[in-house]
C-alpha cells in the first residue's frame, strides 16, 4: 500500500525533497536565479512564516525550515523540503527557475482536522493534548498541487502529505525551533 500511495504521489514532493537535501544550501543570498516570473509566489502567511520559509536554491523555490528552525524526517533523519520542480525531475541547475503559483494556509477545524489528526496521531499517545490545524495548498508553476497538514505545537510543530481523498502518515515530519526546547500542550479543559 505505501509504494502505490507513493506512486500516486500522495507524499512525493517532500519525497523529492529529501532526495535533493544536499543540493538545496542556500543559494548564497544570489535570489536573481529565481527571479523569472511576476507569478511567482514567495511570501508566506502566518503562521507558516513562523516555521518557514521559501528559498532560492540551485533547484528553484523551496519551502523548508525558516532560520533557526529544522524540518526533519524522523524516521531517516533526512531533512525536508518542499520543492517547486515537477515530481519526477532531476535537479538541473540549467532549470534553476521553478516557482510556487499558490502557498494558501488556512486554519481547519471540526471533521476536516479530526480525519487528518486521527492519522497523522496513530502511534502518539492518545492523551496528548490536540494542537492548532492548518492545511497548506500549494500549487507549482507545472500546475502540481500539493498538500500538507500541519499541526502547531506552539513551541513546535508536525506536517504530513496528503492528497484530497488520504494522507500518507509515513510522511510525517516534525518542525523545530532549535533555540526553544518543545514544551507540550496543557492538557485539555
Amino acid at each position: 500500500m505505501r509504494i502505490r500511495i507513493l506512486g500516486l504521489a500522495l507524499s512525493a514532493p517532500l519525497i523529492v525533497g529529501w532526495l535533493f537535501t544536499s543540493s538545496v544550501a542556500s543559494d548564497d543570498g544570489n535570489t536573481s536565479r529565481c527571479a523569472g516570473s511576476p507569478a511567482a509566489v514567495t511570501k508566506l502567511p502566518a503562521p507558516l512564516s513562523r516555521w518557514a520559509e521559501v528559498r532560492c536554491t540551485p533547484i528553484g523555490y523551496v519551502i523548508t525550515g525558516r532560520e533557526g528552525w529544522i524540518w526533519i524526517e524522523p524516521s531517516h533523519q533526512a531533512r525536508v523540503v518542499i520543492p517547486s520542480q515537477s515530481f519526477g525531475r532531476h535537479a538541473d541547475p540549467a532549470d534553476s527557475g521553478s516557482y510556487f503559483t499558490k502557498i494558501e494556509l488556512t486554519k481547519i477545524g471540526g471533521e476536516e482536522f479530526e480525519k487528518a489528526y486521527d492519522v497523522f496521531h496513530a502511534g502518539f499517545d492518545p492523551k496528548d493534548a490536540k494542537p492548532v490545524g492548518y492545511r497548506l495548498d500549494v500549487t507549482t508553476m507545472a500546475g502540481q498541487d500539493i498538500r500538507l497538514f500541519m499541526f502547531d505545537y506552539f513551541t513546535y510543530g508536525w506536517a504530513m502529505a496528503c492528497s484530497k481523498d488520504a494522507c500518507d502518515p509515513s510522511s510525517r515530519f516534525v518542525m523545530l525551533n532549535m533555540s526553544e526546547d518543545p514544551k507540550p500542550l496543557p492538557p485539555p479543559i
